[in-house]
């Protein structure tokens, strides 16, 4: 025991001479230097002035120092020489660095290697190295991986871009740099098979034919993006995970997996009034909403609407999608509309659309419409309105490059239809005094724009621009369009203006609750336009009109709820609207 402790004081006694052996360094001086200040290269090092002195770790910071240099295009530098100064103790010891740094070595050629989708001229143009330059190691490799992305978008996902050498060589006795690019392209990723999870009514090849691949099933990472927001935007998943590629022996296939949503709704809202004085029976108003959007698994649409405002007033609307028609791009709308207006006549309008989608934003549209106008005698014998039919041609452009269309964060939606129509009066002649035309030429113009904008997480704004304008030699109340409600102007009752000439436009503030669902601060501006009808002694009519207020859509078990209150102008807060109802994207 007693040898033991003696070994352990002599071993520490033995150790006191080499802890005081170890200098502080005083100070560091470097000579030579012009390109990097004295200041920045001692930012290179960790060696610093007050701290203990190792060799080792000197040598480390004079291989960094050249390491910075050869990256400023210096590849002939050298440490010349390298001075240690110690005191008379040997307690501290000044460093002192002499550099050659030699001539900057510029960049002369930039060589591709395996190149054959993209020419060298093409890729250099990609680039922010060039030829004349210094050679800077970070932005090369940001330009390695901008020509990554080149190919990963025309389909070649599994290309590789790596730096082959970096050479000196001499031209007209001037030194400079060589740098060789090697590219394996690879093959296109082409996609054997297409495996598709957690489909259970909706039926394979109508999610096949949504994803659009491109020639010989090719793919690439921005269409695996893509492939996701076109399904989403389809309405009938609840959730659809992010596409994968998957690389077996000898097989490449594209896993999606999807979980399936509420795609039927159903909702009705009844109301009763009671018997005024004058009458004996109440009535009932109400709205009834019946919405299949994927009929069968199909992919078709089906929607039954029926509406009573008033006792006298109640409208019937049916619509019907047949997607992608004998298996082409290609999509037909048949729709059917009767409203019987205030017991004064009965309107009904019949309409097919067909939709060519030219690309994965772009729609182009025919529109064929035939409207019927019969005047009710329900109320007595007295001229209400005339007689009369409508034939309508159009057509109308569609872009939409929103990034999910229950509850945008980017992107614009933009519609424009135009439509002329020969209107056909059938009883002109029971109004001979009066000079009525009985047959004329009835145009409509349409113009949609959303804009789409998120500034922070959560949060999305939109700002919509919005019109329609009606020329015609006559007008009457079947003609105009109707304006106000959820859908124009909120704040006011649903059609509560007529107008030939309108224009409104949106703007909102969102805070989404979950990714169908948000919030909504909103402010709503209007203008329309009636023209003066001289056999009613009806004076024109136009006026500015404005609403604001709350608003919020929720996604329940029946489908997309919204509901917001509103105050038009002039209202008191106890004067708004409450809209609501299904949100449909038929």
């Amino acid at each position: 025991m007693f040898v033991r402790i003696t070994l352990i004081i002599l071993e520490f006694l033995t150790a006191i001479p080499l802890l005081y052996a170890q200098p502080k360094v005083s100070d560091i001086e470097f000579k030579g230097n012009e390109h990097f200040t004295g200041k920045e290269l001692r930012n290179f090092i960790v060696t610093k002035e007050g701290n203990l002195f190792s060799e080792t770790q000197f040598d480390l910071d004079l291989k960094n120092i050249i390491k910075n240099y050869e990256e400023s295009g210096y590849i002939e530098v050298q440490i010349k020489s390298f001075k240690k100064d110690y005191n008379f103790d040997s307690s501290s010891v000044g460093l002192l660095v002499i550099i050659d740094e030699g001539k900057q070595v510029l960049i002369g050629e930039i060589v591709f290697k395996g190149n054959k989708l993209f020419n060298n001229k093409y890729l250099l143009e990609n680039i922010s190295t060039r030829a004349g330059g210094i050679l800077d190691v970070m932005i090369l490799n940001n330009d390695m991986a901008a020509l990554l992305n080149l190919y990963e978008r025309k389909g070649y996902t599994f290309a590789s871009i790596s730096i082959e050498d970096i050479e000196d060589y001499t031209y007209s006795g001037t030194k400079k740099i060589r740098i060789k690019i090697n590219i394996q392209e690879n093959d296109r990723i082409e996609v054997d098979n297409i495996v598709i999870e957690g489909n259970t009514s909706t039926k394979r090849d109508v999610i096949v034919r949504e994803i659009a691949l491109g020639e010989n099933n090719s793919i690439s990472r921005e269409n695996l993006f893509d492939v996701r927001r076109r399904l989403e935007n389809l309405g009938y998943f609840e959730r659809v995970e992010q596409p994968k590629i998957l690389k077996y022996k000898n097989s490449t296939v594209l896993l999606i997996k999807v979980k399936e949503g509420n795609t039927n709704t159903f909702d009705g809202i009844l109301g009763y009034v009671p018997p005024s004085q004058n009458e004996d029976k109440g009535y009932f108003t109400g709205l009834v909403n019946l919405s299949i959007r994927n009929l069968f698994g199909t992919g078709r649409k089906v929607e039954a609407r029926f509406k009573k405002e008033i006792k006298t007033t109640q409208e019937l609307e049916l619509k019907y999608l047949e997607p992608w028609l004998f298996g082409y791009p290609l999509n037909v709308n048949l729709s059917f509309l009767q409203r019987i207006e205030d017991s004064t006549f009965i309107k009904r309008d019949f309409s097919l659309k067909a939709d060519a989608m030219i690309s994965k934003k772009f729609t182009l549209s025919a529109m064929f419409n035939f409207e019927r106008v019969i005047p009710s005698l329900a109320a007595g014998n007295y001229f209400t309105i005339f007689d009369s039919r409508l034939l309508a041609a159009g057509v109308e452009i569609k872009f939409d490059s929103r990034d999910y269309v229950y509850n945008p964060y980017s992107g614009i939606l933009y519609k424009t239809s135009y439509s002329a129509g020969q209107k056909k009066i059938y009883n002109a002649s029971s109004f001979v005094n009066q000079n009525i035309t009985a047959d004329f030429t009835i145009q409509r113009g349409m113009l949609d724009l959303d804009f789409y904008h998120s500034f922070f997480k959560r949060q999305s704004s939109v700002i919509g621009v919005h019109g329609v304008e009606i020329r015609s030699p006559r007008f009457e109340t079947a003609d105009l369009y109707r304006f106000g409600g959820i859908n124009s102007v909120r704040g006011y009752r649903e059609g509560q203006f007529l107008g030939s000439r309108v224009a409104w436009s949106n703007i909102g503030l969102r805070y989404s609750i979950t990714r169908r669902s948000f919030a909504e601060v909103f402010y709503d501006m209007g203008y329309y336009r009636r023209p003066e009808d001289a056999l009613f002694n009806i004076p024109a009519q136009e006026g500015f009109i404005y609403g604001y207020g709350l608003g919020v859509r929720i996604e329940t078990a029946l489908g997309m709820f919204g509901v917001s209150y509103a105050l038009g102008k002039g209202d008191s807060i106890l004067e708004g609207k409450i809209h609501f109802g299904l949100i449909n994207d038929f």
